[in-house]
């Protein structure tokens, strides 16, 4: 029911979910629950009741927060998300702090890591379009903020892919709100974390051999990262440093039409903006691009045969949440290779506008 109201059906049936007051106080105390475990909580996996009972909590919250988006946008101010839970009176509505989710994420199995992962970027990201529309100052502590970035930058690594990608789009988003003030700039600016991210994503894009490799999704969500890097109001030195001409020609000299995303090119129109890339780079970029497009054009009727899902019964509580972790993954990341394909396409014409405009100035 929540899944569909996110597309605005079902919407009274929806509002009396995310307004009972029972489930609201019943998620406070299983998320209490499980943050005084600590470290311990890792061993409550789907396998165990209470890791089980966790899991279907989550997946709770996470589809009540899209459905409030689309229901009760207008009414919600998505800062109280930013709030100690222990100094905070109970929500009006299902949720959990980004407090709570950022522990969860830190001491829970892979399981709870990556749906607390989803409901964290899920309300930052609601957090950020609030903020821009209102242009509202951020009512959290310095502290505060740099505890999530801590979180989310220590699992940019995870071996989850899905979850690292979900912290690395968090951190997308906190950098962006670089611009907002004083507060943001201090917490973003005193990260070393992401020194280290933009070295380990450089050092995998010049690897031998990487031409006929795909990208890692972790290499992906670095390139995302790196966007949302050159993008603040004040670039850093060291990555002005980092992306040098040298570097620049070796990743360009490594990278192939197989191994093209839209990530990529995102990043290297970025780069272009930014005036870091020769006219030479922007040639050999613009070539490989339209190979990269013509290959599309004529692989995408095999793959849009090749992907079709099959949908099977729920007949036992762990297809239940096999479903509800299908739903979830469907609603937020652009998977599957059409979807793929499309936002690819979407970037290299936004890379050839882009060189466009630098040839006319």
């Amino acid at each position: 029911m929540l899944h569909h109201s996110a597309n605005r059906v079902l919407i009274e049936p929806a509002k009396s979910i995310i307004l009972n007051s029972s489930l609201v106080s019943l998620t406070d105390v299983i998320v209490h629950e499980a943050c005084t475990k600590g470290p311990s909580l890792f061993q409550h996996n789907q396998e165990t009741s209470f890791g089980e009972f966790v899991i279907l909590i989550l997946l709770l919250v996470f589809f009540s927060l899209r459905s409030l988006h689309a229901i009760l946008d207008a009414s919600i101010d998505w800062q109280d998300f930013l709030q100690h839970s222990n100094d905070t009176q109970s929500f009006s509505v299902l949720g959990i702090p980004c407090h709570d989710l950022c522990r969860l994420m830190h001491f829970g199995p892979s399981s709870i890591k990556l749906i607390a992962s989803q409901c964290l970027f899920e309300l930052l990201t609601r957090i950020s379009d609030q903020r821009m529309r209102l242009n509202a100052d951020l009512r959290c502590s310095v502290k505060y903020l740099k505890s999530i970035i801590a979180v989310t930058e220590g699992l940019v690594f995870s071996q989850d892919s899905k979850v690292a990608g979900n912290c690395g789009a968090c951190l997308s988003v906190i950098l962006g709100w670089e611009k907002f003030g004083s507060q943001e700039k201090v917490a973003v600016g005193e990260s070393k974390w992401f020194r280290l991210i933009m070295e380990e994503f450089t050092v995998a894009l010049t690897a031998p051999g990487l031409t006929s490799k795909p990208l890692t999704n972790q290499q992906k969500f670095a390139a995302k990262i790196a966007v949302s890097l050159l993008k603040l109001s004040q670039v850093p030195d060291w990555l002005t440093s980092l992306f040098d001409s040298h570097l620049i020609s070796g990743i360009v000299a490594n990278i192939s039409a197989r191994n093209v995303t839209a990530e990529i090119v995102n990043l290297f129109s970025e780069l272009m903006a930014r005036k870091y890339l020769s006219q030479e780079h922007v040639v050999v970029l613009h070539n490989l691009f339209q190979v990269c497009r013509r290959q599309i054009y004529e692989g995408s009727s095999k793959a849009q045969l090749s992907e079709q899902k099959v949908e099977k019964a729920a007949r036992s509580t762990n297809d239940v949440l096999a479903l509800l972790f299908g739903l979830m993954l469907d609603q937020c990341a652009d998977s599957g290779t059409v979807q793929e394909q499309q936002n690819l396409l979407r970037e290299i014409d936004l890379f050839f506008q882009e060189s466009s405009r630098g040839e006319q100035h």
